[in-house]
């Protein structure tokens, strides 16, 4: 420590001494967040070719990135006025973001937005996640790099010829135009075209990370959590919008029996058998296949790939459509600020008892919050389970928990009845080296896959089996069981198996480890996962959608429609989108086949302002209704 102490008063002593040194100390010292801004997008990128495309043909972009770290660094200067303290904090934060990013698009297919800070009260949950990753050689390169950079200011300490109560007034005046640039949308609409970007609510994330680099992209999602009002929104536009699908109250729902009404989110299920040229020793799904060879069923094209839950799971809570909202969004966290109109609410107003289970942290996406505000009496985590607690050699609590509990559930005293939401948890990612091999029931065997493929499926097949069981389970449950009931299960995403889409690609599933390169048939291959709904009794309809691909909001609406239950605008709009156009995905630009581009137009726009009236605006649509929520 001494010998480090003499070294760093040799060297202070030498750069400050002369001027020529002193002038290198501070170029060294004005440049680190040049440096930093390339080492961010770099890191982020993983490709020198990516970060000198952005420093050549999309240099606006570049240097926006490089005013935000400016921006950020000199705050941290005017607060510690010591360099060295500064480029510390600035290294740390623009090393860390980036290689979150970086390897969240390369696990779930997608990138690192502001409004995932959220989840840092949950970063405990993310360890199996940090556990699987291996870091380049280039980026041990970096942080050594930085680190010495940052110890070379630390030994010189060039500090802020400021006095010390001056310095303080420069940390509220650079946080608030910080705070201003990134978010307010008069001031975004200046400089924007000045850097040459190009955005709105449509621009697809992956563009924007791609061509503008990681600062900036981050920055830019700043400005897009609030969805813009659309001009003409207003009572009467609403009201002459959506007039058609008002409930006449004429309604014929005298065979509406009040059934219990389950719906299972199931973690990444999905059939694996559908992988060209993989075999398996038995099928993962037997359950399912012969329930659905008897009851409704069909595929789900979800909203999103190996990841984001929370977005076909709030669709289908709620009938509205995530798509109208900025890519990557998550609407709990970001939109869910006050009780809003969703299916809970819509069975708790019939008299219903409504009840969410999950078998994880139940803070894990605000979920804890957004449910009461979704009209849920209450919400069980992990730690409230009535049903044992059942584990095998993988990280998560077993589906056998959760079908018991819901049997639990169902076996209470309900007035009217039960509206119940369960998510599993046990077949979530990661699969490389998720159970012991001596639980691996199922054998995987494929020419094309590598070693690690045929772990992670066999992982996964082990997972999928065990919710196919529970799958099984409830149905022998509910089909001798004498109060009317009804089951909805389906799958949220598919799993994210390897990096870049193996073993998709490495079997042939898909030529192209791009999603913007996939044909539609390879999208829907990529999207879509099994679905299907049974009841113990006789419903009196029959289900429109049998053997149908539908987008995941159209589900809640099918479900009332089966079983014959009031309906409501919602619905009522829901069953006319799925009528005119049952797959309806934007972000992937799928649509039902024979249908026009108008139409599209037409039903996306109602889609867009039922969800804005909904989720933002004015809730103009319950008060037509005489919804109070």
């Amino acid at each position: 420590m001494k010998t480090f102490s003499k070294q760093s008063k040799k060297l202070r002593k030498f750069f400050h001494s002369a001027p020529l040194p002193r002038a290198i100390l501070w170029i060294l010292t004005l440049v680190f967040p040049i440096y930093m801004t390339l080492v961010a997008n770099y890191i982020s990128f993983g490709s020198r070719s990516m970060l000198t495309t952005l420093i050549t043909a999309q240099t606006g972009a570049f240097l926006l990135g490089l005013l935000l770290v400016y921006g950020v660094y000199f705050t941290f200067v005017f607060l510690f006025r010591r360099f060295s303290t500064a480029a510390g904090i600035t290294g740390f934060l623009f090393i860390l973001l980036p290689l979150i990013d970086h390897f969240k698009s390369i696990i779930l297919q997608d990138h690192f937005y502001p409004w995932d800070l959220t989840l840092a009260q949950n970063a405990g949950s993310f360890t199996e996640f940090l556990g699987s990753i291996s870091f380049p050689w280039q980026y041990i390169l970096l942080f050594a790099v930085t680190i010495l950079y940052w110890l070379f200011l630390h030994m010189t300490r060039p500090m802020l010829p400021i006095r010390s109560k001056v310095h303080f007034v420069g940390v509220p005046v650079l946080a608030a135009l910080l705070v201003v640039f990134v978010t307010n949308t008069t001031v975004r609409g200046c400089y924007e075209p000045l850097f040459g970007i190009v955005v709105n609510e449509e621009t697809d994330q992956d563009y924007i990370y791609d061509n503008y680099g990681f600062l900036t992209g981050f920055a830019l999602n700043f400005g897009t959590v609030d969805t813009l009002m659309p001009q003409d929104y207003s009572e009467e536009v609403m009201a002459e919008m959506f007039a058609p699908f008002v409930p006449t109250g004429e309604e014929d729902t005298s065979d509406f029996e009040n059934p219990d009404v389950i719906v299972v989110l199931s973690e990444a299920f999905w059939d694996p058998t559908k992988l060209e040229g993989v075999t398996f020793s038995d099928d993962p799904l037997k359950n399912y296949r012969a329930i659905a060879a008897e009851h409704p069923s069909g595929e789900m094209v979800s909203c999103t790939f190996g990841g984001g839950t929370i977005r076909p799971e709030f669709e289908i809570q709620s009938g509205m459509s995530t798509s109208t909202l900025p890519s990557g969004n998550m609407p709990y966290q970001q939109y869910l600020k006050e009780k809003t109109f969703s299916y809970a609410q819509l069975f708790k107003s019939l008299g219903y008892d409504t009840l969410g289970v999950h078998t994880y942290q139940k803070t894990f996406y605000e979920r804890d919050r957004a449910y009461p505000l979704m009209g849920y009496d209450d919400f069980l985590g992990e730690n409230d389970m009535h049903a044992e607690l059942h584990w095998n050699s993988g990280p998560y609590i077993t589906d056998q928990t959760i079908a018991e509990e819901i049997i639990y559930q169902l076996e209470q005293p309900h007035e009217t009845g039960l509206y119940l939401t369960a998510i599993t948890m046990e077949n979530h990612s990661l699969y490389t080296d998720k159970f012991d091999s001596s639980d691996w029931d199922i054998k995987v065997s494929g020419d094309n896959l590598s070693e690690q493929e045929v772990i992670s499926l066999q992982n996964y097949a082990k997972g999928v089996s065990d919710s196919d069981a529970a799958l099984g389970m409830l149905y022998d449950y509910i089909m001798q069981r004498e109060k009317p009931t009804v089951l909805l299960w389906y799958g949220d995403h598919l799993p994210t198996l390897g990096d870049n889409f193996t073993p998709y690609t490495s079997t042939g599933t898909i030529h192209a480890d791009k999603a913007a390169e996939w044909t539609d048939e390879e999208k829907y291959t990529m999207f879509c996962t099994p679905y299907v709904m049974f009841a113990n009794y006789d419903t009196g309809n029959d289900y429109r959608a049998e053997d149908q691909q539908v987008s995941p909001y159209l589900l809640p609406a099918l479900l009332c429609d089966y079983i014959n239950a009031p309906a409501c605008l919602q619905t009522n709009f829901l069953l006319h989108v799925y009528e005119t156009c049952p797959v309806m995905s934007p972000y992937y630009n799928l649509y039902t086949p024979g249908t026009t581009a108008e139409e599209h137009e037409e039903l996306q726009k109602l889609h867009r302002y039922l969800t804005y009236d909904e989720l933002i605006g004015e809730k103009y649509l319950d008060k037509m209704q005489g919804f109070e929520f």
